[in-house]
Formats: structure tokens, sequence, C-alpha cells
């Protein structure tokens, strides 16, 4: 599976909750709200990810909306737009991270401990994916 690595952008949204909050918005900050349309557009991996990292329990899909994080609206953002067309990648939350760095002076999805934690999961399960012989040799 291909992943491309680059995100939809939600500086606007960023922006505007910013200006309501009066301070930088992380990606863990819940402004949101997610339909069932929205909801099921996610992969088990993307709810996995976004579970590890925020806490969050996103179900397959729900008959009311429910408030999610701006971390989790990227993933539903890029699966929409086709930006993420495989399981979350150590890429494709780099590319996010650095799409948003120093461009968006609003916030960053994937900010602060997110990323690092984001980041600590994929390798992790990057790792346990290799082959034990391959690892072994290292």
């Amino acid at each position: 599976m291909m992943t491309r690595t680059g995100p939809f952008d939600l500086s606007a949204l960023l922006h505007a909750a910013s200006l309501d909050t009066g301070r930088f918005v992380t990606g863990e900050t819940c402004w949101l709200n997610a339909g069932p349309a929205e909801l099921d557009l996610l992969w088990a991996a993307d709810r996995e990810l976004v579970h590890i990292v925020t806490g969050e329990r996103l179900p397959r899909a729900s008959c009311d909306e429910l408030a999610i994080s701006f971390f989790a609206w990227q993933f539903v953002a890029d699966r929409a737009c086709g930006a993420l067309v495989g399981d979350p990648s150590i890429a494709y939350v780099e590319s996010v991270f650095s799409a948003y760095d120093g461009v968006c002076i609003d916030g960053n999805p994937m900010s602060g401990d997110l990323f690092d934690l984001a980041l600590a999961f994929l390798v992790g399960r990057d790792l346990a994916r290799l082959d034990p012989d391959i690892v072994s040799t290292y």
C-alpha cells in the first residue's frame, strides 16, 4: 500500500480555534464534531494510533456526533481527500508535522507529545514486524 505524505491542511480550523481560545492549539484539543460518515473513513490502524496517542476511542460509526481531536481530524481529512491511502506510517506523521511546523502559526495537529508518541508507536510497530533473524544480526 502506498502512502502519500501530503496532508490535508487544517490551518483554517486551527486558526479559528486559536482565535477562540486565545492560544496556540495543539492536536489534542477537542474541537470538531465527527459524524458517522467521517468516523467510517478511518481504518483500524488510524483508530489504534489515535487511541495510543490521545486516549480517544473512536467508534466505527455513531448515531450521534462525537467531539474529536485535531490529531484525529487530520486522519479523517486525509482519508477523505486521498492523502492517506495505507496504514499511517512514520513518513506520513513526519510529513504532517513538517507541513504545519513553522508555517501554521496557530497550531499543529501533530505537535509536541503527540508527535513523539506517534513516532514511538510507529517505530515500535515497524520493529515488531521485522523478521527476528534480521534484527538479531544487528
